[in-house]
C-alpha cells in the first residue's frame, strides 16, 4: 500500500480513538473517592475543557474563520415568527401596567439527553425539566411546556412561539439543559444541541443568539435558568447579588431580564443527587421551601449556597441589560394561592 495512503489511514484512525476517549472524558462519573478539592476540581476542569476542544475541534476552526457561523438571521417584518429558521423581532418596550400582578404565568423548558455520537448523551436534563415544571406548576401556577431532546430548529421555534405569545404583564420563565461550550478566544458560550455537529457549528446556539431571543420576549417579568456546560457566561453583562430596595410592585412594572446560570465553570458530574445534576437538585429543594413572594436573588443565594457545599463550583446571576433589563428589577417568584 502507498506510504501517503498508509499514513492517512493512520491518521484518521489516531482522530477516531482521540474523539472516542474525548467522548468519554467528557462525562466523569460520580465520585468514587468523595468530594474533589478546589485543586483536583480544576484539574479536572482543565481535562474535560481539553477534551471538549479536541472533540469540537472542526467546529471550533470553523468559528474562529467566521465568528457569526451559528447566528440565525432575524426574522423579517411581518413574519409570524414562530418557526425556527429565524429569530423573533425585538420587543417594543413594556410600558407600565396599572396591576402589578403578572396576567400569566408562562414558562418552557428544554431538556436534552439524547446527543448522537460522538457527542455523550446525559442522564438528568429531562428528569430535571420535568420535576422543575411540576412544581412550577403546582407552587407558582405557571403554565408549563416541556421540550425534551430538543435540535436547534426546535428550540428556536419554543421561544419564538413564546416571543409572539407573551404580553408584558406576563412572568416568563425559561430552562436549558443540556451540552454547552465556551470559545475562549471571543468569551462566546454556546448551547449545543441535541442535533449539534462535532464537524460545524451551524447547528449550534450563540449566546448573542439567546440574548436576542430574550429581548424578543415582552414580558417585564423574565428570567432564563441555564444548566449546561459554562452557562456562567451569560451572565457576564451585569452581575445582580441583591434586589435594590423597590416594593414587589415596584419591581413588577418594570423591565426585569435576569440568568441563574449552574455555574461559572461547567457542571462536575451529570449524576449529582437523586438522579438530578447537583444545581438542579438544589433549586428544587430551594423551590419546594420557598413560600410568599421570593426575589430571584435570594433563589440563587440559597441555590449557590447549597451547590458550592458539595462542589467548588458557584451559581451566577446576572441582569441581561442588552434585552432591555432596568436597573433594579428582579425576578419574582410568587407562590400562587
Amino acid at each position: 500500500m502507498n506510504r501517503r495512503l498508509v499514513s492517512a489511514v493512520l491518521f484518521l484512525a489516531a482522530l477516531a480513538a482521540a474523539d472516542m476517549a474525548a467522548a468519554q472524558m467528557m462525562r466523569f462519573p460520580a465520585f468514587a473517592g468523595g468530594i474533589p478539592g478546589a485543586a483536583q476540581f480544576q484539574a479536572i476542569q482543565n481535562q474535560r475543557h481539553q477534551a471538549r476542544t479536541l472533540l469540537y475541534r472542526e467546529a471550533l476552526e470553523e468559528l474562529r474563520k467566521n465568528p457569526a457561523a451559528a447566528d440565525v438571521p432575524e426574522c423579517p417584518a411581518g413574519h409570524g415568527s414562530q418557526d425556527g429558521g429565524c429569530l423573533a423581532r425585538a420587543a417594543p418596550a413594556a410600558a407600565a401596567s396599572g396591576s402589578p400582578q403578572p396576567r400569566r404565568r408562562l414558562a418552557v423548558l428544554v431538556g436534552n439527553n439524547a446527543y448522537a455520537a460522538p457527542i455523550p448523551s446525559l442522564e438528568t436534563p429531562i428528569a430535571d425539566v420535568s420535576q422543575i415544571a411540576g412544581l412550577l406548576q403546582s407552587r407558582f401556577g405557571f403554565e408549563t411546556r416541556i421540550v425534551k431532546d430538543a435540535g436547534k430548529t426546535k428550540i428556536i421555534e419554543a421561544l419564538n412561539r413564546v416571543a409572539a405569545e407573551a404580553k408584558p404583564d406576563d412572568s416568563v420563565l425559561l430552562f436549558y439543559a443540556g451540552h454547552g461550550y465556551l470559545l475562549d478566544d471571543v468569551n462566546m458560550g454556546y448551547w449545543i444541541p441535541v442535533d449539534a455537529s462535532v464537524k460545524t457549528a451551524q447547528g449550534w446556539i450563540s449566546n448573542s443568539d439567546i440574548s436576542r431571543l430574550l429581548a424578543a420576549i415582552p414580558a417585564r417579568q423574565l428570567i432564563l435558568v441555564s444548566d449546561s456546560c459554562y452557562s456562567g457566561s451569560l451572565t457576564k453583562e451585569q452581575k445582580v447579588t441583591q434586589t435594590r430596595a423597590l416594593t414587589p410592585e415596584e419591581i413588577l412594572r418594570q423591565r426585569s431580564v435576569l440568568v441563574l446560570s449552574s455555574g461559572a465553570d461547567e457542571p462536575v458530574s451529570d449524576e449529582g443527587k437523586e438522579g438530578h445534576s447537583i444545581f438542579a437538585w438544589n433549586l428544587i429543594k430551594t423551590l419546594q421551601a420557598t413560600g410568599g413572594l421570593a426575589p430571584g436573588a435570594q433563589v440563587w443565594s440559597s441555590v449557590r449556597s447549597g451547590v458550592s457545599k458539595e462542589y467548588p463550583q458557584q451559581p451566577q446571576y446576572g441582569a441581561v441589560v442588552s434585552a432591555g433589563h432596568a436597573e433594579g428589577g428582579d425576578f419574582l417568584f410568587q407562590k400562587s394561592e
